[in-house]
């Protein structure tokens, strides 16, 4: 898979060089100087964190010059104290704490051009790096020893002056010397080359050409045998050569500018999309889905073929099924068609996860900053099941675990009586429903079940339940007439608990008896409505499990014992 995408990668590098890769380039944190030729300070730039103006016209100046002269990683330095880590004798990178902290001293500084006069020191206990380097040499030429000498100098008698007057802090300080980019590729050239593969033991060479290993996204050594394909001649897991592994390394350094932007999730077809947790994919993709994210290097934690994603959504309606009252609270729901997958993961982050979702696909439990427990503990059994929904088209995870966990959470916004929400989340649920499930909607449903229960409750003969599942609406109906009876401090909606936990009708009605037993001194004995339904309920022995949904409906909506009669309406 990882071939394909290569291939996607190489045909955009052919046609922008390096330029694809600088022109999203992400600098780090630090102060940036550039000197000319005389050994003056010509330009300067400041990196912050989250501050980052490529407008400024020094800022390209800089990255092409910062990104040739990187290192591969810290375990491939030129400076084998670490101290230094530019790549080349016309960079010089140091921590600025290294320097305050004593730990420059002239001796690293001497050593590290010692080194890039004469690469072959390095080289020396490794045969097949220092073949390597020879070659580049020989196509390349030796290091100059003048432009060494005179940077050397240049540093020696400036860096330990320059960096008090720039920004204090733990950052880089860069020190770039003013010589042609093209003499930047060389030494760079020169450099990565040797260092570009994992390890060079792993190295083949087939009829002159080398095959090996390559770093990105690889740790093979010898504290990790398990890496290894034990049931081969050649364990090693593959092996590339030098152009292709070259070619990786320019993709994996093309994701980690991605990554550096917060572009997580990137999309692969016949071009390279790289887009945020708030940012979807509008229209239908077949490609490589890769999830990344930035560390020490560039991390690859997902890597999938996905077949057929659908930006589009079809039949998938949000209907006021429960009735709000909007005139004192904020709606958070909008009900409408919801025609893009971006539309429903918005909805799903605000009117479920207290906008916590988005931003939390991939947190660890522990920094989650959710003080609702019980949204927390939805949040991460739903994630894994959302995400794939929502950014690669899987719809199977969410489509079995979401009528438990939109269930649980409503549940949890009446016991904390946010009876908005929840009957905001109830009508979220029962579209999801439909759109997962198909069938006739909750409103088609409950819109016959009311008037049948209203006509009953007011009939002046006792009438009967006729189903389950206007059982337990009414069942929903009569709790929240008991609980609004609560007079005390006590938060109301959260009495409602035991009787969301009920698995059986028995158990449902004994509580139904605590809570008529708690509150019938506030009922009044020729209550009509109260009697009706109360009579209907004890009357009727449902089959089957507890209906969850019904009941809740019947709870949120407007509750028929206090609904205004024709009479009272004319009065």
């Amino acid at each position: 898979m990882l071939k394909d995408c290569l291939n996607v990668f190489k045909s955009l590098y052919e046609s922008k060089g390096d330029r694809l890769i600088i022109d999203k380039y992400i600098m780090s944190e630090g102060t940036y100087i550039l000197v000319d030729k005389e050994g003056n300070i010509e330009g300067e730039l400041e990196i912050g964190k989250n501050d980052v103006d490529k407008t400024d016209e020094m800022y390209y100046e800089f990255a092409e010059r910062d990104y040739l002269s990187k290192l591969l990683d810290m375990n491939k330095p030129i400076d084998s104290k670490k101290v230094i880590h530019s790549n080349n004798y016309f960079s010089f990178f140091i921590k600025k704490e290294n320097i305050n902290k004593g730990k420059l001293t002239d001796e690293i500084i001497d050593n590290y051009y010692k080194v890039l006069l004469n690469p072959r020191i390095k080289y020396e206990k490794d045969k097949k790096k220092l073949l390597m380097y020879e070659q580049l040499e020989g196509k390349y030429g030796k290091a100059d020893e003048e432009i060494i000498e005179k940077n050397k100098k240049w540093i020696k008698e400036n860096i330990f002056k320059i960096k008090d007057k720039y920004k204090q802090d733990k950052n880089y300080l860069k020190v770039f010397f003013k010589y042609p980019i093209e003499d930047y590729i060389k030494e760079s050239q020169k450099y990565v080359i040797p260092n570009i593969y994992n390890n060079t033991q792993y190295n083949l060479t087939i009829n002159d050409k080398i095959y090996g290993l390559p770093n990105d996204n690889m740790g093979l050594n010898s504290k990790k045998p398990y890496l290894e394909n034990k049931s081969r001649k050649n364990s090693m897991p593959y092996l590339i050569p030098l152009d292709e592994v070259m070619l990786q390394r320019k993709f994996f350094d093309y994701l980690m500018n991605l990554a550096a932007e917060g572009k997580s999730n990137i999309y692969i077809d016949n071009t390279i999309q790289g887009l945020n947790n708030q940012e979807h994919i509008e229209d239908d993709f077949t490609g490589y889905f890769l999830r990344i994210k930035k560390g020490k290097e560039v991390e690859i934690h997902d890597f999938q073929y996905i077949p057929m994603y659908r930006g589009k959504i079809e039949g998938l309606k949000i209907e006021e099924v429960i009735h709000i009252d909007y005139s004192k609270v904020k709606q958070e729901l909008d009900y409408k068609s919801i025609t893009k997958i971006s539309e429903i993961s918005a909805i799903f982050n605000e009117v479920y996860f207290n906008k916590f979702l988005t931003s939390n696909y991939f947190t660890e439990p522990k920094d989650i900053k959710l003080n609702d427990v019980k949204v927390k503990e939805n949040l991460i059994k739903a994630r894994v099941a959302l995400f794939n929904w929502f950014y690669k088209g899987e719809v199977n995870g969410i489509k079995s675990i979401f009528p438990r966990v939109t269930l649980d959470l409503i549940k949890n916004s009446i016991c904390n009586d946010y009876l908005v929400k929840a009957k905001e989340q109830f009508n979220l649920r029962c579209a999801l429903i439909k759109y997962f499930k198909g069938g006739p909607s909750m409103g088609d449903i409950l819109k016959p079940m009311v008037s049948n229960l209203r006509g009953k409750i007011n009939n002046n003969d006792t009438c009967v339940i006729e189903t389950d599942g206007e059982y337990y609406f009414s069942v929903g109906q009569l709790v929240s007439y008991l609980i609004s009876l609560n007079k005390s401090n006590k938060k109301m909606h959260s009495l409602i608990n035991p009787i969301l936990n009920c698995k059986t009708d028995e158990k449902l009605k004994v509580e139904i008896r605590k809570l008529f037993k708690k509150y019938n001194y506030a009922i009044k004995k020729d209550s009509k409505r109260f009697n009706n339904l109360t009579t209907m309920i004890l009357g009727y022995t449902p089959e089957g499990a507890v209906q969850e949904d019904l009941l809740i409906a019947g709870y949120l909506h407007n509750n028929l014992i206090y609904e205004k009669s024709e009479e009272d309406k004319n009065e």
